[in-house]
């Protein structure tokens, strides 16, 4: 008898051993799994705050530059209508003449300021051509009978403003014994160009290049 008691006392504290290291064992994994839901927790607060602070610096600068284009579609609009319109076709009016005087007397140093590099490369080839095969070029203008606007946008941070030109002009080309190959010395032609200028928006230098030509209608 004192055998079993001895026996069943034994049994029943490793029952109580055995359920206390359950008991503690349990609290550590909730310890632990409260621990990690913790950093979770931490970890997602992290992540939304930076969320939250890449949106408000992405609204702010969503914000500057669409503050930055609408000045620039004002200055656009500004140069299309009013007083402002009235002084844009003129300096337009006054590039035309010089572009279209300086392509024909081959003057590429007037050329390049006011011309775009891929526009300023196309006449500059043209000019050489026409050196090589011994022509040249005289162009007067009777008159620029309208400038008018046909586009005005933003591109990036590019303005661009597009203009239909109706001229009269007196143009003949000469070969090399001074014949008259093209066009001719007393006849005026009217000539539709539709040219688009560009000018960097940010750039504090006022001046607009010509970007592109094309034969009007």
């Amino acid at each position: 008898d004192d055998v079993r008691a001895a026996v069943a006392e034994g049994e029943s504290t490793m029952s109580e051993a055995n359920t206390e290291a359950s008991s503690d064992l349990v609290k550590v994994q909730d310890d632990i799994a409260a621990a990690a839901n913790e950093a979770r927790a931490n970890i997602t607060s992290e992540q939304s705050q930076l969320m939250l602070e890449r949106a408000n610096a992405d609204h702010a600068l969503a914000v500057a530059k669409a503050t930055a284009d609408e000045k620039v579609q004002r200055e656009l609009c500004d140069a299309t209508v009013g007083a402002e319109r009235d002084a844009c076709q003129a300096r337009a009016k006054s590039a035309y003449e010089m572009i279209v005087t300086a392509f024909a007397q081959g003057d590429r140093r007037t050329l390049k300021d006011l011309l775009s590099k891929d526009v300023f490369d196309g006449f500059v080839g043209a000019i050489g051509d026409r050196e090589k095969r011994g022509e040249r070029v005289e162009t007067t203008f009777v008159s620029i009978d309208k400038a008018e606007f046909v586009d005005a946008q933003l591109k990036g941070k590019q303005a661009q403003v597009t203009m239909r030109f109706l001229s009269k002009l007196i143009t003949a080309t000469y070969d090399r014994v001074n014949t008259v190959i093209d066009g001719a010395p007393d006849k005026v032609v009217d000539v539709t160009d539709v040219w688009t200028f560009s000018r960097d928006a940010g750039s504090r230098d006022p001046n607009w290049r010509l970007i592109a030509t094309e034969a009007g209608h």
